[in-house]
C-alpha cells in the first residue's frame, strides 16, 4: 500500500502563539474539528504541553484510533506521528511563517499509510478533504 502526501497553506489572521494554543488545547479538538470524536493527553513534557496525545478519528472509511507523539520547534513548527493506533502510518508537521501585518502563513503537510483496503480514488478524497478541512477548522477557531 503506498503512502499518501499532501500539503496545503494558507493565511491565518492572528499571530502564531494564538494559532498554536489552539493547536495545544488537545482536550478541546472535538469541539472544533469535526473529524475528530475524542481527543485526551496521556503525557506531558516539562512545559505542559501534550506529547503524546490520544485521539479517535471519523475517517470515512471508518473511525481509527491513533496515539501520536508531538514534537516541538516553536514558534517555527510543530509536528507530530503515530506511535500506535489502526492506521500502518501518520505523520503530520505544521510550520508557521509571521508576516508583518501580525497574519501568519500556515503551512499542513500529511502523510499517512491507511494498512487496510481502500479504494485510491477514495483515499485521495479522504486525503485532500482533511488538508483543507483542518486549515478551515483551525482558521474558524483562532479567528472565530
Amino acid at each position: 500500500m503506498a503512502v499518501e502526501t499532501g500539503a496545503v497553506q494558507d493565511v491565518i489572521h492572528a499571530p502564531v502563539d494564538k494559532i498554536v494554543d489552539a493547536l495545544l488545547d488537545f482536550e478541546s479538538h472535538p469541539d472544533w474539528q469535526g473529524h475528530i470524536r475524542s481527543s485526551r493527553v496521556l503525557e506531558r513534557d516539562g512545559e505542559g504541553r501534550g506529547v503524546l496525545v490520544e485521539e479517535e478519528i471519523d475517517a470515512k472509511v471508518r473511525r481509527v484510533r491513533i496515539v501520536c507523539r508531538y514534537t516541538y520547534d516553536l514558534p517555527h513548527r510543530l509536528e507530530w506521528h503515530q506511535v500506535e493506533g489502526d492506521l500502518r502510518s501518520i505523520s503530520c508537521a505544521y510550520t508557521f511563517t509571521p508576516r508583518p501585518d501580525g497574519t501568519t502563513l500556515v503551512a499542513v503537510d500529511l502523510r499517512f499509510e491507511v494498512g487496510f483496503f481502500v479504494p485510491g480514488p477514495v483515499k485521495k478524497v479522504i486525503r485532500d478533504q482533511a488538508l483543507r478541512t483542518s486549515l478551515r477548522e483551525l482558521r474558524g477557531r483562532v479567528e472565530g
